[in-house]
């Protein structure tokens, strides 16, 4: 499965932002590197809040595509 969400290491400052902003506390700050880091991709609900809020633009949350 590829991943739902996705960090860009280059991008992020490890403000926590979207970890606050995750319903699902599936985002943390990683304490050894200090960047946001996805703890368990199958529980994202897709919501992307975490992607709106991002300060810097680090985090894409990729949603299926709708099929008419």
């Amino acid at each position: 499965m590829e991943d739902r969400v996705k960090i860009d290491p280059e991008l992020c400052t490890g403000c926590g932002v979207c970890a606050m902003m995750c319903p699902r506390q599936i985002l943390e700050v990683d304490a050894d590197t200090g960047l946001c880091k996805v703890t368990d991709q199958s529980k994202c609900d897709l919501l992307g809040g975490c992607e709106f809020q991002c300060p810097t633009g680090a985090i894409s949350v990729r949603r299926p595509a709708v099929s008419r």
